[in-house]
């Protein structure tokens, strides 16, 4: 019944501030964008995986986390901070599981990496 694939959306105050954050700091792809319409959409590090953005008036920010699985948290944030991506807190450790590192894009959607320690 599925097909493999996830897309992602998120409302966004400026589409232009939005593609620049995605592209130019996480990498992305942009793979489609209509600046008439107020909307556009990158390829992720996750394969079948996109994001896309619709420019809105009014922005409330998700409260879940979009998570992208890195091979080691440490160096992918070292790597995004020199990009300008800021980070809230410090690198959270689930014991046996994984860790975690949480930043916001411009308009404070949470978004998360992720060092998985453990096959599932």
């Amino acid at each position: 019944m599925y097909r493999s694939g996830l897309s992602v959306w998120y409302n966004v105050s400026n589409l232009e501030r939005t593609l620049e954050f995605y592209s130019g700091k996480l990498g992305f792809e942009v793979t489609f964008h209509d600046p008439a319409n107020g909307i556009a959409m990158v390829n992720t590090n996750t394969k079948d995986c996109v994001i896309g953005f619709s420019e809105a008036q009014t922005v409330e920010p998700a409260t879940s986390s979009t998570v992208f699985e890195v091979v080691n948290i440490e160096e992918a944030m070292k790597q995004l901070k020199a990009n300008g991506v800021n980070f809230i807190g410090e690198v959270e450790h689930v014991p046996g599981m994984a860790k975690l590192a949480t930043f916001v894009d411009p308009d404070g959607h949470n978004l998360m990496l992720a060092e998985t320690l453990v096959e599932l």
